[in-house]
C-alpha cells in the first residue's frame, strides 16, 4: 500500500511525501523510525474508494462493541492511545480498521477523541456530543459505557420489531407468489380453451381474465421496472424534492399512529435518558433526541420546543403544547421538573411507551394473521366460482 504523510522532523520542520508499507500500522512505524511525528498519515487511493463502502460495512453491532471495548479498556486503567492500539489487530473489517487507525493517528497528533471521531464523518452527532461531554469531564468510560447501552437498546429494538415481522412477511410473500402462479399458469391454460370467444362468458369470470391479463409476467415486469425507475430518479435526480415518507401519512390512521407515535416516543425518551445520563446539557440532547424521530409529522413540533425552552418556559408547559402528545407524558415531565431528576423521568417514559409499542405489536401481528388467510380464502373463493360458472355455462358458449 502506499500511503501520504505529513510530519515534523527534530528541528520542527514540516515534511511531507509518500511511503510504502504493508499497513498503517507499519507505516506509522517507519515514520517514527525516522524521527518524524507524524501528523497526518492516509493509504494515497483510500479517500476515493470508501466513500460508499464505509457507509456500508459497518454496522451498529461494530460501533457497539467499539464502545463496549472501549469502556472497559479505559476503566481498567489503560490510556486512550494503548486501547486503540489494541482494538486495531483484532478487528476483522478493513473498513473499521481503517477508520481506528485514522483516530489513532489522530489522538497521537495532539487532537481531542471528540475531535478524532468527528473528522472520520463516520458517527453520528449523538455519539460525537456525548464523547465530547466525556472527554471535558474526564469520565471518558462513563460515556462509551452509556453509548454502548444506547447501542445495545437500538440493536435489540431492531432485533425485536424484525423478528416479529418475519412470520408476516413469509406469510403475505408465499400468498403473493401463489396468486402470481394461478393468475399465470392456471387460470390462462383454462380459458384457452374458449379461444377468443370470451365475450359470451359470465361477467364474474370476464373479470377474472381481466385479472389474469393484468397479473401476467410481462405486466409485472413493467410495473416493476417502473417503480424501480421512479424510485432511481427520486434517489439521485429528485434527492432535494421534500416528498413525505410513508409513515407520514400512517401516523394519522387509528392503528398505526398508535404504534409509530409510541415507537418514536420510545426512542426519544431513552435518547434523552442516555444524554442526561452522560452530562449532556438538556437544550442540546433535546436537539439532538428530536433529530432521531424519523417521522417529520412527530419531529418538527418537537424540534419547535428548543427555542421556547431557551426563553425560559418551564419544559412540562411547553411538552403540554405538543397536541399529538398523551397527558401522561407532560404530566411525568412536571413531576421531574419539580424533583430535579429528569433523566429517570424519561427512563420512565421509555419503559411506558417501550411495553405499549411492543403490546401493540403483538395485537396486530394477532390479526395480520387471519387477515391474510381470509383475504387469500377470499380470492381463491372468487376465481373458484368463476371457474364452476364457466364450467355451468359451457353449453351455451359457442367454442
Amino acid at each position: 500500500m502506499e500511503f501520504i504523510y505529513s510530519g515534523l522532523d527534530s528541528s520542527g520542520q514540516e515534511t511531507k511525501g509518500t511511503l510504502l508499507a504493508p499497513d498503517h500500522l507499519n507505516a506509522m512505524g517507519k515514520l517514527k523510525s525516522r524521527g518524524l511525528t507524524v501528523v497526518d498519515l492516509y493509504e494515497k487511493k483510500s479517500r476515493e474508494r470508501k466513500t460508499f463502502s464505509l457507509r456500508k460495512g459497518i454496522t451498529d453491532q461494530d460501533i457497539y462493541n467499539l464502545t463496549k471495548e472501549l469502556s472497559i479498556l479505559l476503566r481498567s486503567g489503560i490510556r486512550i492511545d494503548k486501547a486503540f492500539e489494541m482494538l486495531i489487530p483484532p478487528s476483522a473489517k478493513e473498513e473499521l480498521k481503517d477508520i481506528l487507525s485514522r483516530i489513532l493517528t489522530d489522538i497521537k497528533a495532539g487532537k481531542g477523541v471528540a475531535q478524532a471521531f468527528s473528522q472520520t464523518s463516520r458517527f453520528s452527532p449523538l455519539l460525537i456530543t456525548m464523547i465530547h461531554v466525556g472527554e471535558a469531564t474526564g469520565e471518558l468510560s462513563s460515556a462509551f459505557e452509556n453509548l454502548s447501552q444506547y447501542l445495545r437498546f437500538q440493536i435489540q429494538f431492531k432485533a425485536e420489531v424484525r423478528n416479529a415481522l418475519t412470520y408476516p412477511l413469509f406469510l403475505m410473500a408465499i400468498s403473493l407468489l401463489t396468486l402470481i402462479g394461478i393468475f399465470n399458469f392456471v387460470i390462462p391454460r383454462f380459458f384457452s380453451i374458449f379461444g377468443t370467444n370470451i365475450a359470451s362468458l359470465p361477467l364474474i369470470t370476464r373479470i377474472l381474465y381481466s385479472l389474469s391479463q393484468w397479473l401476467n409476467f410481462r405486466y409485472l415486469a413493467l410495473w416493476t421496472g417502473l417503480l424501480l425507475a421512479l424510485f432511481l430518479l427520486k434517489k439521485f435526480y429528485l434527492s432535494q424534492l421534500k416528498i413525505p415518507p410513508l409513515n407520514t401519512y400512517l401516523v394519522r390512521l387509528p392503528l398505526f399512529g398508535k404504534l409509530i407515535l409510541h415507537l418514536e416516543l420510545s426512542r426519544f425518551s431513552y435518547s434523552m435518558y442516555s444524554m442526561l445520563q452522560s452530562g449532556v446539557e438538556f437544550i442540546k440532547a433535546l436537539k439532538l433526541s428530536a433529530a432521531l424521530i424519523q417521522n417529520s409529522y412527530l419531529r418538527n413540533p418537537i424540534e419547535a420546543l428548543v427555542e421556547q425552552i431557551k426563553e425560559g418556559k418551564k419544559i412540562a408547559d411547553v411538552f403540554s403544547q405538543v397536541n399529538f402528545l398523551p397527558e401522561l407524558f407532560p404530566n411525568l415531565l412536571r413531576v421531574g421538573e419539580g424533583s430535579g431528576n429528569l433523566k429517570e423521568i424519561f427512563f420512565e417514559l421509555f419503559q411506558i411507551y417501550d411495553e405499549r409499542f411492543k403490546n401493540g405489536m403483538k395485537r396486530a401481528l394477532v390479526l395480520i394473521e387471519p387477515i391474510i388467510i381470509v383475504l387469500m380464502g377470499g380470492i381463491v373463493g372468487f376465481i373458484v366460482i368463476s371457474l364452476i360458472l364457466t364450467v355451468m355455462s359451457v353449453s351455451s358458449i359457442k367454442l
